[in-house]
C-alpha cells in the first residue's frame, strides 16, 4: 500500500511519476481497473465510488504499465490537490507552447515558479528520456506532433509534487471545478 502522504515542501521533490489521462468514456471498465489503470488489487484504485464517479466524467486514466502508479498513490496526490485547494492554496496557470498552443495546469501557489518551468521542460526536451521519469510522459508530443503518440492524452497528474496539467481546455476547466476553483471561468 502506498503510505507516503503528499505535503507541501519548502523546495519540490523532483518529477518521476506522471499519471496520463484520457478523454472521458463516461464508465468505469472493470477490465481498467484490473489490467489497464492503477489499481494494484484496490477498488477503484484506492478511489471512493463517489470519487471515482466523479472522476469517470471528466477523465479515463491511462495504463502506466508500473507499479509505482498503483496501490494509492494517484488518490494521494489527488487529496493532496483537493487539501490545498480547500485552503485557497491553488494558482490557475498558463504556459503557452512555442507554436502557440496553451498548456494549462494547477499547483500549490507555493510551487508556481517550479511548476511552470517543469512544463516548459517537458515542452523543450525532445528527447524524453533525458527526464528521467518513470513513464513516459508525451506532453510534447500532444502540443507538437499531434496524433502521433497516444492521440487521446489530453492530461497529466503529477505524483510526486501533487499539480495537474493539460492540453485540453475542457478537461482542466471541469478539474477546477471538481476542486473548487471556477473562479477561472470568470
Amino acid at each position: 500500500m502506498y503510505n507516503e502522504k503528499l505535503e507541501l515542501r519548502e523546495k519540490m521533490k523532483r518529477t518521476y511519476l506522471i499519471q496520463r489521462f484520457t478523454k472521458p468514456r463516461g464508465f468505469i471498465n472493470p477490465c481498467d481497473l484490473i489490467q489497464v489503470s492503477f489499481g494494484g488489487g484496490l477498488k477503484n484504485g484506492g478511489l471512493s465510488d463517489k470519487a471515482m464517479g466523479m472522476l469517470k466524467t471528466i477523465m479515463s486514466f491511462d495504463y502506466m504499465g508500473s507499479a509505482e502508479f498503483e496501490w494509492g498513490a494517484v488518490p494521494a496526490a489527488f487529496e493532496f490537490i483537493a487539501e490545498q485547494a480547500g485552503k485557497g492554496n491553488i494558482l490557475t496557470n498558463t504556459v503557452t507552447a512555442s507554436n502557440g498552443k496553451p498548456v494549462f495546469y494547477l499547483c500549490p501557489k507555493e510551487y508556481y515558479p517550479e511548476v511552470h518551468d517543469r512544463i516548459k521542460k517537458f515542452l523543450e526536451t525532445e528527447d524524453e528520456y533525458k527526464l528521467d521519469l518513470k513513464e513516459h510522459c508525451g506532453l510534447r508530443q500532444a502540443i507538437f506532433e499531434e496524433g502521433k503518440y497516444k492521440p487521446d492524452v489530453i492530461g497529466w497528474l503529477e505524483i510526486d509534487n501533487g499539480f495537474m496539467f493539460f492540453t485540453d481546455e475542457e478537461m482542466y476547466e471541469n478539474v477546477c471545478m471538481l476542486f473548487g476553483l471556477p473562479e477561472i471561468l470568470k
